[in-house]
């Protein structure tokens, strides 16, 4: 069985939650506030790198924290790719679903900061954290550089998202 088919019994109910509450928050469901993305990442773990890949989706709650941060939400899926020792040697990867609380503030018109906390489901069960920063190129395209840490992996994210 697949980490996708593992997950999709934890997931489907956490995302089915999430937009039920969407109404708590005085907000419908409103499509231009979905967004995808896919990216790049360099990731490390005991003596070993590895190039994987990520896509991901989200969703823009519009709910402001101290009238300036916002918050989204976000599930997606990793492969670490296979990691390759400093020695020479090499070893399997990570794969897995994860899902994430994301905080942004804007930095000026064209950038901004951002933080994230969330679960991952797969290979690399556990807590991840990460902290980065996007430029948005146009209201519907940015690029995001990131540091995420997972309980064994870090990793360096560059990603494209593109907003609906």
């Amino acid at each position: 069985m697949s980490v996708l088919q593992k997950s999709l019994p934890v997931l489907l109910p956490l995302a089915l939650a999430g937009a039920l509450s969407l109404p708590a928050y005085g907000h419908e469901f409103n499509a231009g506030n979905a967004y995808g993305g896919v990216g790049l990442t360099f990731n490390t773990v005991g003596g070993g790198n590895a190039t994987g890949f990520q896509l991901f989706g989200g969703y823009d709650l519009h709910v402001k924290i101290n009238g300036d941060i916002s918050t989204a939400v976000e599930v997606g899926y990793m492969d670490s790719g296979n990691f390759n020792t400093f020695g020479g040697g090499s070893f399997g990867g990570a794969e897995g679903i994860w899902a994430a609380l994301v905080n942004s503030v804007e930095i000026n018109r064209k950038m901004d900061a951002f933080t994230r906390i969330g679960i991952d489901l797969g290979d690399d069960d556990g807590v991840m954290v990460g902290a980065g920063m996007g430029y948005h190129f146009s209201p519907k395209s940015e690029l995001r550089v990131e540091y995420v840490v997972r309980d064994h992996i870090n990793g360096l994210q560059f990603n494209a998202v593109f907003h609906l």
